[in-house]
């Protein structure tokens, strides 16, 4: 009996290390974005949501037709846009020369502090999508250089954004390449 108690401690404790050496060699942490990483380019809708003549914006889709940096912070122009035969359809040919159009009014301002937590992506002009947060888009709207982290060949270009918004707050911002 003493024996089999002995190799039930002996096999539990090979167990309790076994588990621990796999913990160890097991990488099971979530993937951590990087300043800089390459990034999906967005999905773009066939729509935007419209922009409220007042009132806090509703959960959706947005276009930002421009970002600025102000008081160490960002503030979004927000606006409705339409894209391919939707935008023919609601606004007219003349009016979707690139297969997309923007409505001039209403629009909205959005502030976005640095410190706010808002998965962000930018589009270099070969098109490629880069990871940034908050921090880095209020340095690169304010037209500061991109961090030492930034591929060699990255240059910011002010492109127009789709922001998501929820609960009111800015909660993405995905930078859209446009000719």
């Amino acid at each position: 009996m003493k024996r089999a108690a002995k190799i039930g401690g002996v096999v539990l404790a090979v167990l309790v290390a076994l588990a621990v050496i796999g913990n160890l060699l097991i990488d099971d942490t979530e993937d951590v974005v990087k300043l800089y990483d390459r990034a999906p380019v967005p999905a773009v809708p066939s729509r935007t949501e419209p922009v409220p003549a007042d009132g806090a914006l509703p959960d959706g889709s947005y276009w930002v037709e421009t970002i600025e940096a102000v008081d160490g912070g960002l503030q979004l122009t927000v606006m409705q846009a339409f894209f391919g035969p939707a935008c023919v359809e609601e606004l007219g040919d003349d009016e979707c020369p690139n297969d997309y159009g923007v409505v001039a009014a209403p629009t909205a301002v959005l502030p976005v502090a640095a410190t706010d937590t808002v998965s962000i992506t930018v589009v270099a002009d070969t098109r490629q999508n880069y990871a940034v947060f908050p921090d880095e888009l209020v340095r690169l709207a304010g037209g500061q250089p991109p961090a030492a982290e930034a591929p060699d060949t990255y240059t910011y270009v002010p492109y127009p954004f789709l922001a998501t918004v929820r609960d009111g707050a800015v909660v993405e911002l995905r930078q859209i390449w446009v000719p």
